[in-house]
């Protein structure tokens, strides 16, 4: 496990962290595309926020240009959905001291991404959640 600094929760709190919430629960987010605005993205699971922060360089959003898309979470209402639908408290005062640092957006999600990434390993392995790679 890498090293995580949030407290391992109990198996009752990591099912109520890791669980799929219906649709007027869901994170509202959306794929922002220069020519073709934004897309809305609806995320029903702290799994699937994780997956759908996308580190991006601006090369790489240079080099797509006007194709180019950046998927968009607002890191406060991140933090909220957090704390006030999922439950995870100490995951979410971490994601507002990350996005209390009003840093650009291109610079908070690679540490969003690995601070939910890192809360989501912790998680499976208390649940005993065993992932098979792919071949």
């Amino acid at each position: 496990m890498s090293v995580n600094l949030l407290i391992a929760p109990d198996v009752d709190q990591a099912e109520r962290f890791m669980r799929h919430v219906g649709a007027t629960e869901a994170l509202e987010a959306g794929i922002l595309t220069p020519m073709a605005g934004t897309r809305p993205v609806r995320l029903f699971s702290l799994a699937e926020a994780e997956h759908f922060l996308v580190e991006h360089n601006g090369a790489a959003v240079a080099l797509g240009g006007a194709w180019a898309t950046v998927n968009y979470v607002d890191p406060g209402q991140l933090a909220a959905w957090v704390e006030n639908v999922l439950g995870d408290t100490e995951l979410s005062v971490a994601l507002t001291s990350i996005a209390s640092t009003r840093r650009p957006y291109g610079f908070l999600v690679p540490e969003m991404k690995t601070l939910i990434a890192s809360r989501v390993e912790q998680l499976n392995e208390v649940l005993g959640v065993v992932e098979v790679a792919a071949m």
